[in-house]
């Protein structure tokens, strides 16, 4: 059964063809595209190279409260770009209080 093309699959496509031709595989349903190729490849008997872990993103170092003033402060600046019409630097605005907004689900407390 090594005919078949494990890269060109999608993990859906993965997961199915692991249910039906590798039933001793477990957990298929948590794993992600690439364990699943490695999960199959290693039931197949085929040499599994070593693929590397996505790395966490740390907390950000700086408090929500102190981001939240940054957003207030932003959007008091937004009004003045508006007045003046330059869509230019309201693109930036966006783009910094949305960066700002993320910060704020990953800060601490």
């Amino acid at each position: 059964m090594a005919d078949v093309d494990l890269e060109k699959m999608t993990a859906t496509e993965l997961r199915d063809y692991a249910l039906k031709n590798h039933p001793d595989v477990t957990g298929i349903h948590a794993m992600e595209k690439e364990e699943l190729m490695a999960a199959i490849k290693k039931a197949r008997g085929e040499e599994v190279k070593e693929t590397k872990k996505k790395k966490v993103k740390a907390k950000v170092k700086i408090e929500k409260k102190a981001l939240k003033e940054k957003i207030h402060a932003l959007k008091a600046e937004r009004a003045k770009i508006l007045q003046a019409k330059d869509p230019k630097a309201l693109a930036r605005l966006r783009k910094r209080i949305k960066k700002y907004k993320r910060m704020t689900k990953r800060a601490v407390s």
